[in-house]
């Protein structure tokens, strides 16, 4: 949750104009709703006619409340801020108004007249608050003092009501946070922004299509419920990777910003110092536009460099994951064909948020579709296979299909050439389920153990050999 107290004015008219329009046009296509707090009519130009005739009127209502007339009169009246939610919120509207109507007790400011104006045309959710700032009953002025800080809290607050922590640095203490960049050097950052935001969409039209016969629902295609789990886990790292994008830019921008302040800081202190010590005007002049010329460039030649290597980098990284992807449905696609069991090997691929396994829906759907029937068997759950019979655990035998299921966890990813070519051999094909007869025993000598006796002799023959060249290399004499 981000909290923007804007700057203030004196035209109720003309901040309602702008909140309820589109810049620089008549028409309101980003205007999603509006609503009204404390004030007769829920019509917005209705509200800001009441709202403007409360704030003419403040030294009346201070007499009719029993209020110590005088002091000096409110010249700004209006009050803007707005309440900017995470991208990947989706606040409903009642949630909105619920929240401004906090925001607003919090700052003790509750019962003052407010219009709400949301706007839907950004990525993230938010609301503009325009609020007269004259007491509809006291006329009184409301308290601003340390505005900005007593909104940093109540918006950590909210953030941890609801579970996640966007804004890292409203948990450390004040002196302790790090300074944001100033708007000059955000402002510099802005067209990269927007071209990294629009690269970052051509990457995610990448996205690989699974074929219509993985997406098939009908009942007979038990598969088609693991290639669904499979597709959610791919589709939620994408995601990831893209919500990682937006933290590394903005890390980058900081970084920056960091270090060239910290290469400039000493330079800008020695002008200040000058200043102070009644240096001349022209001078300092010259001084600070020759400092703000060589900060600017050496801002932009390092803001060019660093986010034409961030792109080269997450290029790579999404080749990386798709390519990982790629191999995961492939090791799928073998395992299906060689009828083993893919419970465990989707939970083992399965996306992870926050150290937390695979979705127990996805899990369940996994189980239930590969789990083959066994009369007399039961599934352990916790250990990801069938009981075994008590024929089985008597003549330490095991069934063909765990011993299957057994080798395909075994399977890693880097063996992608022998999934591909199990896959190639496999379409189109089921496991053979004859009986094997037992192989003749092998007439003659055992050649495994003939191969194995070779070797042992050429490594004897290569240690002997190795042996006599050492002893000829010490009897030389130095001079030969």
């Amino acid at each position: 949750m981000i909290v923007r107290i804007l700057s203030g004015g004196k035209s109720f008219k003309g901040l309602a104009a702008y909140l309820t329009h589109d810049p620089e046009a008549k028409t309101t296509e980003r205007v999603a709703w509006t609503h009204t707090l404390n004030c007769a009519d829920d019509h917005v130009p209705s509200a800001v006619d009441e709202m403007l005739w409360t704030a003419r009127n403040a030294e009346l209502l201070k007499q009719e409340a029993g209020v110590r007339a005088g002091g000096r009169a409110t010249e700004n009246p209006v009050k803007h801020l707005s309440l900017n939610w995470a991208p990947d919120e989706n606040p409903t509207r009642e949630h909105m108004i619920e929240t401004a109507e906090g925001f607003l007790r919090h700052m003790n400011w509750h019962e003052h007249q407010a219009v709400l104006v949301a706007h839907d045309d950004k990525a993230h959710a938010h609301v503009h608050v325009m609020l007269n700032m004259v007491h509809p009953e006291t006329g009184l002025r409301l308290d601003d003092n340390f505005e900005r800080r007593r909104a940093q809290a109540w918006a950590l607050e909210y953030e941890r009501e609801h579970g996640r922590i966007y804004c890292e640095q409203r948990l450390k203490d004040v002196a302790e946070r790090e300074e944001a960049p100033t708007r000059p050097a955000w402002m510099a950052f802005r067209e990269n922004q927007e071209k990294f935001e629009r690269e970052e969409k051509t990457l995610e039209l990448q996205a690989p299509i699974l074929a219509d016969e993985l997406n098939d629902n009908s009942p007979e295609n038990n598969k088609s419920h693991e290639w669904k789990n499979l597709k959610e886990i791919q589709r939620a790292e994408r995601v990831d990777f893209f919500a990682e994008g937006k933290s590394e830019f903005s890390e980058l921008r900081k970084s920056i910003y960091r270090e060239v302040r910290e290469e400039f800081r000493d330079r800008w202190g020695d002008y200040y110092e000058a200043k102070r010590n009644g240096a001349d005007e022209t001078a300092l002049v010259e001084i600070k536009a020759k400092l703000v010329a060589e900060q600017k460039t050496a801002l932009e030649e390092r803001r060019d460099e660093a986010c034409r290597e961030l792109r080269e980098t997450r290029d790579d990284r999404y080749r990386e994951l798709l390519d990982g992807q790629r191999e995961t449905r492939l090791a799928l696609h073998a395992r299906q064909e060689a009828g083993f069991d893919n419970a465990l090997f989707l939970e083992r691929v399965g996306y992870r948020d926050g150290g937390k396994d695979i979705a127990e829906e996805f899990r369940e759907a996994a189980e239930s579709t590969t789990q083959p029937r066994q009369p007399g068997r039961t599934w352990d759950a916790d250990d990801g296979a069938f009981t075994r019979s008590p024929k089985e655990e008597n003549g330490r035998m095991r069934s063909g299909v765990n011993v299957g299921a057994d080798i395909g966890e075994g399977l890693g990813f880097g063996a992608i050439s022998f999934l591909e070519s199990l896959a190639d051999g496999f379409v189109g094909a089921k496991p053979d389920r004859r009986r094997r007869e037992p192989e003749p025993e092998p007439s003659g000598p055992n050649p495994f153990e003939t191969a194995a006796e070779d070797a042992r002799k050429q490594q004897s023959q290569r240690e002997r050999q190795d042996a006599e060249d050492e002893w000829r290399k010490r009897q030389r004499s130095p001079g030969e």
